[in-house]
């Protein structure tokens, strides 16, 4: 009896090699038009399925794997007499091959196709899914493939068994396809599905959050524990932009020990922080438990480490540097000379790195420039939280003054630097900066005023001056009492947003002590 594969892709990679080997093994192959003509060129021999089931083409090629001889061949049982009997009398061969893969829907999302919803439906693949769930069912007898990462491996199985008798693909190998097919129809259909939920919500252009949606993950590396040592973990990566989760720089980790669950954390963070840093100077920040505790730019990128260890002397002890600038050999010397977790920057010197690497458990990350984008997801009990994320700058230039006072060219500077820092510390949160140096940071306490009177007595600690530093606040102040405490330290400019309902006493509070008092139109609370 002859044997069947049947062969319908819209990526060619790896086509031809796999369609000679599964020639030479003695398998008749079944091909849609267009994969044919890859066959052709490929000059392997091939059947046109319209030839075999004996129906042209419908639709404009709508219909044409849709077929009694196509899915009775791949989903008859060969364990069962009755379903043998039946092919035959039907004159259905066994199509023990199924290599699809699927219309480039997920590839489109994204990009200005997306926009056309006409266009986006002619690319939901009907007959594609349907052969190739039909092989993932049927796997004990069919082998499903949709990968073309996974031809070579079964090219050489195939090869092998011309020297032995029997079926080469072991049953291990035929779930582990299968998995991978009904993994990646999930991912599929939830692309197809989010989608047309956003066009139905009104939100065409994907902005908006649809009514439901589907995630597709791969572990991506198995990181050393989590946040503590007992518990495991993982990092996981997005197959599907469905719903685009934040995503940002590419990155490969060059030195160091492999990366925990905390470091991931504040690698996540350091991003954050570093995307709304002012660019074109060099920038430095230093992190401890996803808070900064340091940031400072400076004439290089080693004045700029120095200048933001000066922040905090002690905080900054095992804490995650980020680099808005390659770090050179000075530089990897100045990091050499205190203890830090991770080490963040777009490029690394070579006489840099060879610093670096002799610290075995310093994490050395290469990151490239992409800007964060997506969407925030966090787990609560029973289901998941979604949102925009916060990383569209609101900057002091869009925030009104609230007192009579007039700001100076370094004041509003100073400010600009601390309203961008406050919205990366966990709220309440409060931010001291003077002379373009965060000197200051009042973070998570459970009242404003309290994370006020951290961030004065750590700038004291420090050796810090405070007359003439600004002060910005992640959310309004409750009571004029923060305002009242930050002018009493020294500080001459605050930044906060408005909205609470005694703004006129806070306010009345800058004027007496001649603070200038800026509201902003959005708080930044991180939790």
């Amino acid at each position: 009896m002859k044997k069947y594969a049947l062969l319908s892709v819209s990526d060619r990679t790896g086509l031809p090699e796999l369609a000679a080997a599964l020639h030479a093994a003695g398998f008749v192959l079944l091909a849609t038009s267009g994969t044919g003509k890859g066959l052709d060129e490929a000059k392997v021999p091939w059947t046109s399925v319209e030839s075999y089931t004996g129906l042209a083409e419908l639709l404009d090629g709508r219909v044409k794997t849709l077929h009694p001889k196509i899915h009775g061949g791949i989903l008859a049982r060969r364990d069962l007499e009755q379903h043998l009997a039946q092919m035959e009398s039907a004159e259905i061969g066994p199509i023990d091959v199924v290599v699809v893969n699927l219309y480039p829907f997920i590839k489109y999302l994204g990009t200005e196709r997306a926009r056309d919803p006409l266009e986006m439906t002619e690319l939901v693949d009907v007959g594609g899914p349907t052969m190739i769930r039909a092989a993932a069912k049927n796997h004990r007898f069919v082998l499903p493939l949709i990968d073309p990462s996974d031809y070579p491996e079964v090219i050489s199985l195939l090869s092998g068994a011309k020297k032995e008798k029997g079926d080469p693909f072991s049953l291990d190998l035929r779930r582990r396809l299968a998995a991978k097919v009904f993994a990646a129809l999930s991912q599929y259909d939830g692309a197809i599905a989010s989608y047309f939920a956003g066009l139905a919500a009104g939100s065409g252009d994907q902005s908006g959050l649809p009514a439901g949606f589907k995630l597709s993950l791969s572990r991506q590396a198995e990181l050393r524990y989590g946040e503590n040592p007992h518990q495991a973990a993982a990092l996981y990566s997005v197959d599907s932009p469905s719903l685009p989760l934040i995503d940002g720089p590419k990155w490969q980790q060059l030195g160091g020990k492999e990366l925990s669950y905390n470091n991931m954390l504040d690698f996540d963070a350091a991003l954050r922080l570093l995307a709304d840093l002012p660019a074109g100077k060099p920038t430095v920040a230093i992190l401890k438990h996803l808070n900064p505790c340091g940031v400072a730019s400076g004439r290089d990128v080693t004045d700029a480490i120095q200048r933001a260890k000066r922040c905090d002397p002690r905080s900054h002890f095992g804490g995650v540097l980020v680099s808005n600038t390659a770090i050179d050999r000075a530089a990897a010397e100045e990091i050499r000379g205190d203890f830090a977790e991770i080490v963040i920057a777009p490029g690394f010197a070579p006489e840099a790195l060879e610093t670096l690497k002799t610290s075995k458990n310093l994490r050395i990350l290469q990151v490239s420039g992409a800007p964060l984008k997506g969407y925030d997801v966090r787990t609560v009990a029973g289901g998941l939280l979604v949102q925009e994320p916060d990383i569209a700058s609101s900057l002091v230039a869009q925030a009104s003054l609230a007192s009579p006072r007039t700001p100076t060219d370094e004041e509003l500077s100073d400010l600009d630097l601390a309203w961008r820092i406050v919205r990366h510390v966990k709220s309440n949160a409060i931010v001291l900066v003077r002379d373009g140096l965060l000197v200051g940071v009042g973070a998570g306490q459970m009242s404003r005023i309290d994370s006020v009177e951290l961030a004065i007595r750590k700038a004291k600690l420090h050796g810090h001056l405070l007359n003439g530093a600004v002060a910005a606040s992640d959310a309004f102040f409750p009571f004029p009492d923060s305002v009242e405490t930050l002018a009493e330290a020294g500080v001459s400019c605050i930044v906060s947003p408005g909205g609470a309902r005694r703004d006129d006493e806070v306010k009345a509070v800058a004027a007496e002590k001649q603070v200038s008092l800026f509201f902003a139109e959005r708080r930044h609370f991180r939790h």
